[in-house]
């Protein structure tokens, strides 16, 4: 029997705080023991639970994470999910959660999700309603995928210094016309790099929403990203990626360099999305500890 110590002050807002409560739900249902804590201490035991990524800011939520994660022998971190996210908010929405041991990015986390079978994809793709699109042929335009800065998945890079020298790296290759894409969420950037950025010849900016990504990407060429989780809606949607972290969930399959600008691969993407969806869970499976018990092994 493992002992399990659920933070509830990872949460940064009561809706991930009652999804950590149906995690230790599905905890207890499994046969372990669950400890619901609302302290900001860690506590000795086999496995913490935390919500969300960690910064080094005042916050309690982000005190407490980086408390576990300093500390912990193991701790598992539920995330937003990769396949299907809804429109992004800084609370967001989704009922649908990534969930990783030890970290919750491509090369950190261990999501006990390699050559799967497409059994989950099915099961996710039809809640989802996901349609895994066939490439674009030909593409207009070149996409580059600004990240909100400061963002966890950057571990300190600075996304618009990456995205000036993106754009001045494609343009060695090809004279198409490039859009830097903002994320949905509105932030402050440093404008120095963006405005260099944007005195490339033939690049735009474009702000991000919802509504304007799948036609956005239906359209384009080629989609480059740091460590987005973009990277995987443009393959849904059919756009090539070149992905330049390994961060990224879409690194493993894409091109990761700007030299094959003009011809970016197109990979089969079916083991990639039956894996992912080996990565994330609906809150009633949480609830019924489907996710703890697909983990638990590796503890």
């Amino acid at each position: 029997m493992m002992k399990v110590n659920i933070y509830a002050k990872s949460a940064n807002h009561p809706r991930f705080e009652e999804m950590l409560m149906k995690f230790a739900t599905g905890v207890l249902d499994s046969g372990d023991d669950a400890f619901f804590s609302y302290d900001d201490k860690y506590y000795d035991c086999d496995c913490a639970v935390i919500f969300g990524s960690w910064k080094d800011r005042p916050d309690t939520h982000h005190k407490v994470k980086n408390e576990i994660v300093n500390n912990a022998k193991n701790f598992i971190v539920v995330e937003t999910p990769l396949i299907g996210r809804g429109p992004v908010s800084d609370v967001m929405g989704d009922n649908w959660y990534r969930v990783g041991l030890n970290g919750f990015l491509a090369d950190t986390g261990n999501f006990n999700n390699k050559h799967k079978s497409k059994d989950r994809w099915d099961i996710v793709r039809k809640n989802l309603n996901v349609e895994l699109k066939a490439y674009n042929d030909p593409g207009e335009y070149i996409i580059v995928v600004l990240q909100l800065p400061g963002d966890a998945s950057l571990r300190g890079a600075s996304i618009e210094k990456w995205c000036r020298n993106v754009c001045i790296d494609i343009r060695k290759h090809t004279n198409m016309p490039i859009i830097i894409r903002t994320p949905q969420l509105t932030r402050e950037y440093n404008k120095k790099w963006l405005d260099e950025a944007l005195k490339v010849p033939n690049v735009t900016l474009e702000k991000g929403t919802k509504d304007n990504m799948v036609p956005m990407l239906e359209k384009a060429h080629c989609a480059v990203t740091y460590s987005s989780g973009f990277g995987i809606d443009a393959l849904i949607h059919g756009c090539p990626v070149i992905a330049m972290s390994p961060s990224s969930f879409a690194y493993e399959i894409c091109d990761n360099t700007i030299d094959k600008i003009t011809k970016p691969s197109r990979p089969n993407r079916d083991q990639l999305l039956f894996n992912l969806s080996y990565a994330q869970w609906h809150i009633s499976e949480i609830e019924n500890g489907y996710p703890w018990k697909h983990l638990r092994g590796l503890i």
